[in-house]
């Protein structure tokens, strides 16, 4: 089983300005297409409630046990590029020790989408 694993908020829309599309929401599509590309990720795509952070769709966290956790939003959920980026930060996730992430390795494209990173509980005992 997989350690790490990447929330993507099932309720998320489109956009700031479109809430669904064909009936369905950002967070749906943003799932949908991480799944097709992710056949061999190491890390576990997992679809979440809210994850609060409703005024800048698409959100997602990167999250395991004993490890910092990443929140990122603003992700547009129909751009491949975002679908790559977050895929390469999830191997880079799971391939840390303690999921820190040096700033300059995050995909330059994701830098600005990172809204917080939280320390693991027992980061600092």
């Amino acid at each position: 089983m997989k350690k790490e694993k990447l929330f993507i908020c099932k309720s998320c829309q489109i956009s700031v300005n479109q809430e669904i599309l064909e009936g369905k929401s950002g967070g749906y599509y943003l799932h949908q297409n991480l799944i097709k590309n992710a056949e061999n990720s190491s890390i576990e795509i997992v679809k979440s409630g809210c994850l609060w952070t409703c005024n800048q769709p698409c959100a997602v966290s990167f999250l395991a046990s004993n490890k910092y956790t990443y929140h990122f939003v603003n992700i547009p959920p129909l751009d491949e590029k975002y679908h790559q980026a977050l895929l390469e930060f999830g191997e880079l996730y799971a391939d840390s020790e303690n999921g820190y992430i040096l700033p300059a390795k995050v995909p330059e494209i994701l830098q600005e989408k990172l809204l917080v990173r939280i320390p693991a509980v027992d980061t600092y005992k």
